[in-house]
C-alpha cells in the first residue's frame, strides 16, 4: 500500500479535540506558508501600496533619505528636501507608511507659499515597507518619492 507524503488528512474540525499531531500539522503548515514569500524575499504588500505604485509619479524635486536597513520599527530616521518647481510653490506635503495600521503618518499645507522645504523625523513603522512623500503643488499638481527600509524588528502593531 503506497501513502502520498501530500495527502494529510484534515485537522477535527473542533480545537478541543485537536491532539498533538494536529498542532504539529497546523504549526508546520504555518510555518511553510510564511517561509513561501520569505524565501523570495517579498512580503505580500497592501491595496494601497500597490495603488501608490501604479500611478506614475515624478520624483524630480523630492529628495528623500530613509536607511535602507534598521534594527526596530520604532524610530527610523527620514530626512526630505523638497524644490517646487519654477514658478510653482508647495501646497501639501504626505508621508504615507502603507503597511501600516494608519497608513498617513504626516500631512502638512502651507498657510503661505513656499517654494523649499526640508524636513527631518522619525517615523513608527510596523513592518518592512517603502516610505512615501507626496508632495501637492500649487497648481494641483502632485510628485512622489519612495524609499523602501527592511525591519528587523516591527512596531505599531496595536494601531497607534
Amino acid at each position: 500500500m503506497a501513502v502520498s507524503m501530500n495527502s494529510t488528512p484534515p485537522p477535527p474540525a473542533h480545537p478541543s479535540s485537536w491532539d498533538r499531531r494536529d498542532c504539529l500539522r497546523l504549526a508546520a503548515t504555518s510555518l511553510l506558508s510564511t517561509s513561501a514569500w520569505a524565501q523570495d524575499g517579498e512580503a505580500p504588500i497592501s491595496a494601497l501600496a500597490q495603488s501608490l505604485q501604479q500611478k506614475k509619479w515624478s520624483g524630480e524635486g523630492i529628495e528623500l533619505v530613509v536607511p535602507p536597513l534598521a534594527d526596530t520599527g520604532n524610530a527610523v530616521p527620514l530626512h526630505t528636501r523638497i524644490r517646487a518647481p519654477s514658478g510653482l510653490t508647495l501646497s501639501k506635503l504626505e508621508i504615507i507608511l502603507p503597511e501600516n495600521p494608519n497608513p498617513i503618518a504626516l500631512e502638512l499645507q502651507w498657510p503661505q507659499a513656499t517654494a523649499r522645504f526640508d524636513f527631518s523625523t522619525r517615523l513608527r513603522l510596523a513592518g518592512s515597507q517603502s516610505v512615501w512623500v507626496v508632495v501637492t503643488y500649487s497648481d494641483g499638481s502632485q510628485r512622489a518619492r519612495n524609499a523602501p527600509t527592511l525591519i528587523t524588528s516591527t512596531a505599531c502593531l496595536d494601531g497607534t
